[in-house]
């Protein structure tokens, strides 16, 4: 069995210093680099005819736009909108040692059990 497979946490992410890739990202050969360069300048030259193409769909023409608008100056900035579903909790509610275990698992802290007299 995978040892990292055991060191998961309750909501099945990877303990903190374990890794689901622990040979890392793959090196890519450098014949393979040396063709995706050699491949640029045509590759730029076709998304720029296709723009200017008049004949073409007007869609692909934009996409190329687009492919060489965000290559030149970077893709634009998304806006991100967070909707959440449960309320906030006031965090001043809780022990240190309670907020540790909270950061720590990631879990809601227990709060003491009145019924068992203050026992957890």
């Amino acid at each position: 069995m995978d040892k990292n497979k055991l060191e998961r946490d309750s909501s099945g992410r990877f303990v903190k210093g374990v890794t689901g890739n622990p040979g890392g990202r793959p090196v890519t050969p450098e014949d393979v680099k040396e063709m995706l360069k050699s491949a640029t300048v045509p590759a730029v030259q076709i998304l720029v005819e296709t723009m200017n193409d008049e004949n073409a769909k007007p869609e692909l023409r934009v996409r190329c736009a687009e492919t060489l608008l965000d290559r030149v100056l970077g893709r634009a900035v998304q806006p991100l909108e967070a909707v959440f579903s449960t309320p906030a909790v006031d965090l001043s509610d809780f022990t240190i040692d309670e907020l540790r275990r909270l950061a720590a698992h990631g879990n809601e802290p227990e709060k003491p059990d009145d019924s068992a007299g203050g026992q957890n």
